[in-house]
């Protein structure tokens, strides 16, 4: 019988009832929870379909309109009642749309839901039967689901518009074909059918593939709803009606079999994609790692910028890559690229010379936790050549904090899959290595011209050597020649050639003053004798170059005491740095260098101001790995090793901005009697 063909459904799907609770606990979705009401829904109407065909001994009269009546009134409205639930809750899990009614947004399932429940309460149990003007109100109640019906289909969905739009008029006019014959029981078992059936096509629509899970679902919903469209009516049914509605029961069991499949399978394709993905980023990852990226300067950092961009495109979910860089003038700039013609390169790159200095920052749009969105709408100019060329929009892993040291700009993904932070997380730390590697380069730059300088010192100090035996015999025959010669042409030559020899001879000690052991014992100095010094090495620099020095010492400055030699480097790297910077501006102004000498507390301030171009971060030219501007550039790496002589001797340097142009470097020595502790 079919009362007793009933109870293996029950029994079956409040087992699988369990399986729907740890999914929903397990994986909190919106899809995952609604599954679970719906399944628990219907097993709460197989409860009560199952106690009502068994509340009397007679034949089994068909599910939704026979001739039996329950045991209790109440029991004849929940059933319906939740098998409409359960067909709502299962046609929003899949359509999870909403709207928002204030600061909350809501379901469109909650206005759909709310009038069909009230619906069949009245339908079957408060107010079976209505005459007069009580059709009106199950004609209010079905028209307000059927309006919020149709603004959920026309919502952008899966499945399209016009497919959903034609599901819901046809439900529409059955109903109103029903109303028309004054029938209240069939439009509800016409709205759960419509769900079943809507729902049906959503897992079509969603899924996209012949598997287990969509076969047992498809058919568990299309057996579901077809019965309330066949109209069979009688207390006695013959052995295919019979099968029918056996597997009008069995439907339901199906339905949760499949969903459970689908999602096992949506799991199973997770973890493949996850391990096809993790196999990737891990490829990705080692040929990033494998590449050497330190260089000797920048410029040969900057020219195999081609290479890695060719990899990155090679390697990553990207066909088009650019490397932008932070040049010295502090611009970006475009300094290798893949997958883009000339063409757009130069149009980038223009675009790029219009942003400030701050666009690629923090407030740029985050994707995927790990890049950012870079929209280049906001500097284009009418006419641009990057509109034309429809490419504004570029995927940006930054180089950086704060202000970046620059960026590799990705665009044309390979997938239509949402990008992830996996997928860019290989970029994000090839993105740092390029900084560090750029730092690094630097560095090695600096270093390799320090180590220069150290030569040429060691040469100057060979010559130095050298040349002192000569110049005395130069000297001291010359003295003779001087006294034996009468007056004369032959007298005023060798007069003429000791002068220079003398100078030079100047020359030479104060070269071995600068070259002599840094070992050297503290001792009394006077900074103005330094000053004098240094000045006097750098004069024919001053000469060749028509720059106007001068400089004011303050009469009664106290004598200092410590290593020479270092105060004498600081100097030194001073008046280099104010050299080079007067050199490199390119602003047709007076060329000047004012040093100043001061008594200031317990230190000797030295202030040196001198023309030029106005220093990007004049806070950070102290910093050992600055790089800068062009004019930051210029003033060497003196300042810095200034700092640090200065720093160890208990001193201190710093360096601003005068208005509107040049620059200020203020030097404070120390005046004490005993050695610093270092």
């Amino acid at each position: 019988m079919l009362d007793d063909y009933q109870i293996p459904a029950v029994a079956l799907i409040g087992a699988l009832l369990f399986a729907f609770v740890y999914l929903a606990v397990r994986v909190r979705s919106t899809r995952n929870l609604l599954w679970l009401l719906g399944i628990g829904s219907t097993e709460l109407y197989a409860l009560f379909f199952w106690r009502v065909t068994m509340s009397v001994h007679s034949p089994m009269a068909w599910p939704f309109q026979g001739t039996l009546q329950p045991s209790a009134p109440w029991m004849s409205i929940v059933g319906p009642t939740a098998l409409m639930v359960a067909s709502a809750f299962l046609l929003a899990s899949l359509s999870p749309l909403s709207f928002r009614l204030g600061r909350r947004r809501i379901l469109f399932v909650v206005p759909y839901i709310a009038p069909l429940v009230l619906y069949s309460i009245l339908s079957n149990g408060l107010l079976p039967h209505p005459h007069g003007a009580q059709i009106w109100i199950y004609l209010l109640l079905a028209w307000s689901a059927i309006g919020v019906a149709f603004l959920w289909s026309l919502q952008d969905n899966v499945i399209p518009i016009w497919l959903s739009e034609l599901v819901v008029f046809t439900a529409a006019v059955a109903c109103a074909w029903f109303f028309d014959h004054g029938n209240i029981y069939w439009p509800l078992w016409i709205g759960i059918s419509g769900n079943l059936i809507m729902m049906a096509l959503l897992v079509l629509y969603t899924y996209r593939r012949l598997s287990p899970g969509v076969f047992f679902a498809v058919l568990g919903l299309l057996v579901w709803a077809i019965p309330p469209f066949m109209g069979v009516q009688g207390t006695t049914m013959d052995a295919f009606m019979i099968s029918l509605a056996r597997a009008w029961v069995l439907s339901k069991v199906m339905l949760a079999i499949g969903l459970l499949l689908l999602a096992m399978e949506d799991e199973i394709d997770a973890n493949v994609l996850a391990g096809r993905r993790e196999r990737t980023i891990r490829t990705e990852l080692q040929s990033y790692a494998d590449q050497q990226l330190t260089a000797r300067s920048l410029a040969q950092f900057e020219q195999q910028s081609a290479r890695i961009c060719a990899m990155i495109a090679a390697e990553s979910r990207f066909r088009r890559v650019a490397l932008v860089l932070r040049q010295r003038s502090g611009r970006l700039s475009v300094v290798g690229s893949a997958g883009l013609d000339r063409a757009t390169v130069g149009a980038l790159d223009a675009v790029l010379d219009r942003m400030p200095s701050t666009a690629l920052g923090q407030h740029l749009p985050k994707l995927a936790d790990v890049a950012h969105d870079l929209d280049l709408a906001p500097w284009l100019v009418p006419g641009d050549d990057l509109a034309r060329l429809r490419q504004t929009r570029f995927t940006a892993i930054l180089m950086g904090d704060g202000e970046v040291d620059g960026a590799i700009l990705l665009a044309d993904p390979r997938a239509s899959t949402p990008l992830s932070a996996d997928d860019l997380l290989p970029l994000q730390i090839l993105a740092e290595r390029l900084r560090t590697a750029r730092a690094q380069s630097f560095t090695l730059g600096r270093l390799i011209d320090a180590e220069r300088s150290t030569g040429t010192s060691h040469l100057a100090t060979r010559l130095v050597q050298q040349m002192h035996n000569p110049l005395t015999v130069i000297l001291g025959y010359g003295s003779l020649l001087e006294e034996s010669l009468p007056q004369g042409l032959e007298r005023t030559a060798t007069q003429a050639i000791l002068l220079e020899a003398r100078r030079m001879r100047s020359t030479i000690d104060r070269l071995t003053q600068l070259t002599r052991d840094q070992s050297e014992r503290y001792t009394e100095f006077e900074i103005g004798e330094l000053l004098a010094d240094v000045e006097q090495l750098h004069r024919a620099d001053f000469l060749r170059e028509s720059i106007e020095f001068s400089q004011q010492l303050d009469t009664g400055l106290p004598k200092l005491y410590g290593n020479q030699h270092r105060i004498r480097q600081v100097l030194m790297h001073l008046f280099d740095s104010a050299l080079g910077a007067v050199q490199s501006n390119r602003v047709q102004t007076a060329k000047r260098i004012l040093v100043q000498a001061m008594l200031h507390g317990d230190c000797v301030r030295l202030e040196m101001r001198y023309s030029g171009a106005r220093l990007t971060h004049p806070e950070r030219l102290l910093e050992a790995l600055h790089t800068g501007s062009e004019a930051d550039v210029a003033t060497g790496i003196g300042l810095s090793l200034s700092a640090e002589i200065l720093r160890e001797y208990g001193g201190s340097i710093t360096v601003r901005n005068l208005e509107p142009q040049g620059v200020l470097v203020t030097v404070d020595v120390p005046v004490r009697e005993t050695p610093p502790r270092v």
